[in-house]
């Protein structure tokens, strides 16, 4: 019988030094595309959080409320004019008219979000062509001296209240919302994006400096240029990337934060103080109703400042002056005073503070005046624009929360375009790195390829 002698099967290709720098330059190359993979990754987090904050929500944020300015002070002048106020009460209601179909037009360009912001655009849009028509009726009845031109503007007045004005706020709250869910998520995410690109980048400078001391124990050589280069390629391209995502995230918080925590507030502001001023001219127009009037001025008074008992305006302003703010003062010039940041800030808010304060003063001289049955003093000193008198005064207070305003919108703006400048070219400027990191890797393993070939 014959044997058959059978051979030990070959044992399997070890991996020799050949093979082991192939496989070390895929591994390489392949690190190199992840960590540009989550560079870029990281970057797309970082822009798409100052795109909705800075582009998508807070200029529809902003235009809500101009729109609502613009509307509360179109009703100020519509009363101011039935009360028998001068021709710029008929000019300063076609100017606000026209402010305000132009924020609308501006709101409804930057329409993101769907529904819930046309929806509010919709309801404005018709609404206001309503109201002309009862504020023009009212006009024409008063013309004619016929005293139903109270209850015409009554109707105005109730169309204004009841939809114009809360489908402002409504346009404003869609956009709110995303922004505030889009930067509580941001920060987040932002850790985690950066986490990711350092673990990547960490991963790879790792390996390279792996790499090269394997080079230099097996190879007798102590170090790879082509190799050296491609790591030190790499740590700028890691810190170049990190810089881009930390000023990213910087300028967000100064943007969101710091400017528009306190453009949010006084535009607010702005918005209720001509409301406000639209309630203290009905007061006189529609005694009928004068009680429900003061009331709501009052309201709304308070909710732009309410100040601590016992504490006058000056005592708040010399606090506010300290840098201190006293415990119990509140509204949205007080959600300001306590969100200072910029050179020159507190300065204006304290004075935007002060104006509200002689309004409100001038205010009460003409209620004092209605309730002495001095009719004709109290609206002559509700409609004059001569100094002392109430536009004069709301005139001031305007344009010192506007300075304030301008303050804060410079701000953002710029933290705006600077956190987005962070990343101009970015995805290029990575990409030709990323590139050259796998050029040097490839170059300086394939010389001791060669060797070993």
């Amino acid at each position: 019988m014959q044997t058959i002698l059978m051979s030990p099967a070959a044992p399997a290709q070890s991996w020799n030094t050949l093979r082991i720098l192939k496989a070390t330059r895929i591994v390489l190359i392949a690190l190199d595309a992840l960590m540009l993979i989550a560079a870029m990754a990281s970057a797309h987090v970082h822009r798409d959080a100052l795109k909705t904050v800075g582009i998508d929500s807070a200029p529809s944020i902003i235009a809500a409320q101009h729109i609502k300015s613009a509307l509360a002070d179109m009703d100020a002048n519509a009363a101011n004019e039935l009360l028998g106020a001068p021709a710029e009460s008929v000019q300063g209601y076609e100017s606000r008219r026209v402010e305000a179909a132009r924020a609308l037009i501006d709101a409804a360009e930057n329409i993101t979000y769907g529904q819930s912001e046309r929806a509010p655009i919709e309801a404005l849009q018709v609404g206001l062509g309503t109201y002309e028509r009862l504020v023009q009726r009212a006009r024409d009845l008063h013309e004619r001296s016929d005293p139903q031109f109270v209850a015409a503007y009554r109707d105005a007045a109730t169309l204004m209240d009841e939809t114009l004005l809360p489908a402002a706020d409504a346009l404003d709250k869609a956009n709110n919302d995303v922004l505030e869910r889009t930067y509580e998520g941001q920060s987040g995410n932002s850790f985690w994006a950066r986490a990711l690109l350092i673990a990547a980048g960490l991963v790879l400078l790792g390996a390279m400096a792996a790499v090269q001391f394997f080079l230099s124990q097996r190879t007798r050589r102590t170090f790879n240029p082509a190799l050296v280069a491609a790591t030190l390629v790499a740590l700028g391209a890691l810190q170049y990337s990190l810089g881009a995502m930390a000023t990213g995230h910087r300028q967000l918080k100064v943007a969101k934060e710091d400017a528009f925590t306190s453009i949010h507030a006084l535009w607010r502001a702005r918005a209720v103080s001509y409301w406000a001023n639209s309630d203290e001219s009905r007061y006189l127009l529609d005694p009928a109703h004068a009680a429900g009037h003061e009331r709501n001025f009052l309201a709304k008074a308070a909710s732009l400042a309410q100040l601590p008992p016992a504490m006058r305006p000056v005592d708040i302003a010399a606090s506010e002056q300290r840098g201190v703010t006293p415990k119990g003062f509140s509204g949205y010039l007080a959600d300001e005073l306590n969100n200072i940041t910029f050179d020159g800030e507190r300065q204006a808010a304290v004075d935007t503070l002060l104006r509200f304060e002689e309004y409100l003063g001038v205010d009460t001289a003409i209620r004092q005046f209605e309730r002495g049955g001095k009719h004709r003093e109290a609206i002559e000193l509700c409609i004059g624009t001569r100094e002392g008198q109430s536009n004069w005064a709301f005139d001031r207070f305007d344009k010192a929360l506007g300075a304030t305003l301008d303050i804060n919108q410079s701000a953002f703006d710029a933290a705006v375009r600077q956190g987005i400048a962070a990343f101009d070219g970015f995805d290029v400027k990575l990409s030709a790195l990323a590139v050259a990191i796998a050029v040097l890797i490839f170059l300086g393993l394939a010389v001791r390829i060669r060797e070993y070939q």
